[in-house]
């Protein structure tokens, strides 16, 4: 029964690993229409997108060599560490550009004259 359920949640993975790759390449080819989690600036939104592909890459490859009976190898581990960088950093970029967009909008509307 553990067996099924493992395998289970390895197929689970792979399909989490795959969505994370599709996310990815949707804001890097789109970066003006990204999914909803993620927005500002361009180079956020693409950062954000490369790092959810490197991200989805290393998951996916990392269960299914798992599922075969190999070792996690080491460019799965570096990988993370290359895209975990590139997510953090993008989210936080954006949440600065939203929070500088309604500064902006705040002023502008305290600035007019009614």
């Amino acid at each position: 029964m553990t067996d099924v359920f493992d395998r289970a949640v390895d197929v689970f993975m792979v399909a989490v690993g795959l969505g994370c790759v599709g996310l990815g390449c949707w804001a890097v080819l789109r970066p003006r229409r990204p999914p909803e989690p993620i927005q500002g600036p361009v180079w956020g939104v693409r950062a954000w997108g490369l790092g959810f592909v490197l991200l989805g890459i290393s998951i996916a490859v990392e269960t299914v060599t798992l599922m075969a009976g190999g070792e996690p190898g080491r460019v799965a581990d570096m990988t993370r560490w290359v895209a975990g960088p590139l997510v953090v950093g993008s989210i936080l970029a954006a949440f600065v550009a939203r929070r500088r967009e309604r500064r902006r909008d705040r002023a502008v509307h305290e600035r007019r004259p009614q």
